[in-house]
């Protein structure tokens, strides 16, 4: 008889612990699945331009680039920010050619000049080598060939790898760039020709 109570009550336990433990883990399942939803309602919508990786700035250095003032009768100092590359005076006599950013300053070299080649040796030599417009100064004008000429001069020796300078014209050396100021030599920094030095 006992026996008999015993297995009835250990059914009934069984049963019970069977029935609650569904519901328990009926109820758990169904907390999971609303955890699930709801976090995925949190989300933020990802765009497409979201996996577009980050632009890094590019690095800039300042140069100090030498232009006409508005008489054209000195040299005026224009200090610029432009792209930190490896070739840094390629770039500086680049914007040299592209001219002036103030209002107040004019270019040094006729329209079209550009740079055909430069070259910096370990002694400090820079060679630069311009094209053929830099020739043309549309006239007999010895000042605006002598600003020409140590607007290169005085650019390329603000860079200390720099102390001196040989112009080539078309990948020659010539006597004078335009009839007047001697070329066919190295040419120093000459600061006489910079306003206010």
């Amino acid at each position: 008889m006992f026996f008999r109570k015993a297995l009835v009550l250990l059914l009934l336990f069984s049963l019970l612990f069977v029935s609650g433990g569904c519901s328990f883990s009926e109820r758990l399942q169904a907390l999971r699945e609303g955890e699930t939803s709801k976090s995925s309602e949190e989300l933020p919508e990802l765009l497409p331009e979201d996996f577009q990786p980050e632009e890094v700035p590019q690095e800039t250095t300042k140069v100090t680039l030498y232009f006409k003032d508005e008489e054209g009768r000195y040299l005026v100092s224009e200090t610029r920010e432009i792209p930190k590359v490896a070739g840094i005076a390629r770039a500086a006599m680049e914007a040299l050619f592209e001219g002036p950013s103030s209002p107040d300053l004019n270019p040094v070299f006729p329209v079209g000049t550009q740079l055909q080649d430069i070259n910096i040796r370990p002694d400090g030599l820079c060679i630069v080598d311009l094209s053929e417009e830099a020739t043309d100064f549309g006239g007999d004008d010895p000042k605006a060939e002598a600003l020409a000429v140590y607007a290169v001069v005085n650019t390329l020796t603000e860079f200390p790898t720099v102390e001196k300078v040989q112009i080539l014209v078309s990948g020659q050396v010539r006597e004078t760039l335009a009839g007047h100021i001697p070329v066919d030599q190295p040419l120093l920094r000459n600061l006489t020709f910079v306003k206010n030095y």
